[in-house]
C-alpha cells in the first residue's frame, strides 16, 4: 500500500527521535506550530515554536525522568492527518518508579511541514510513578 507524503515526514520524525538526532526531528516542524501537551503530563500545555518544545517538553522530560521514551507501534496514514500509537515508558529520576503508559499522537501537516501536534495520554501512570509516597 501506498503511503502519502505526510506519512513519511512524520515516520522521518519518529526515526530522528529514536536515533536522538534532533535536528532531524525538528526539521519539518512550522514556524507556526501549536504543539499539545496532555493535560497531567509532566509537561502539559501548549507550545508555539521548536525553542519551546525544546525547553518546556523535552528538557524537562530528560531532566525529571531516566530511559524516557516514545515506542511507536503503528501508524494511521490519513494524508494530512496521521495518527500514531504507542507506548511511553520510563523511570522517575527522583522515586525510582518505572511507568508503562499507552499514548496516540495526532499530527497535521500543511504544505510538508507539521503545523499541529496533540498528544492523548494516559498520564494517571505518569503521576504514579513520579509520586513519592514518603511525602
Amino acid at each position: 500500500m501506498t503511503t502519502s507524503a505526510n506519512f513519511q515526514v512524520i515516520q522521518n520524525l519518529y526515526t530522528a527521535y529514536s536515533n536522538s538526532d534532533l535536528d532531524a526531528f525538528y526539521k519539518d516542524l512550522s514556524p507556526n506550530i501549536i504543539w499539545r501537551e496532555s493535560d497531567g503530563f509532566p509537561t502539559p500545555g501548549v507550545f508555539r515554536t521548536k525553542k519551546d518544545i525544546a525547553e518546556n517538553v523535552f528538557a524537562i522530560l530528560q531532566r525529571d525522568w531516566s530511559h524516557f521514551r516514545f515506542e511507536l507501534e503503528h501508524m494511521i496514514d490519513g494524508n494530512e492527518n496521521i495518527v500514531v500509537v504507542g507506548t511511553y515508558r520510563g523511570i522517575h529520576g527522583k522515586t525510582g518508579k518505572s511507568f508503562e503508559s499507552r499514548a496516540s499522537h495526532v499530527w497535521h501537516l500543511s504544505g510538508g511541514k507539521i503545523d499541529k501536534f496533540e498528544q492523548f495520554a494516559d498520564t494517571h501512570l505518569m503521576q504514579c510513578a513520579a509520586r513519592d509516597n514518603s511525602e
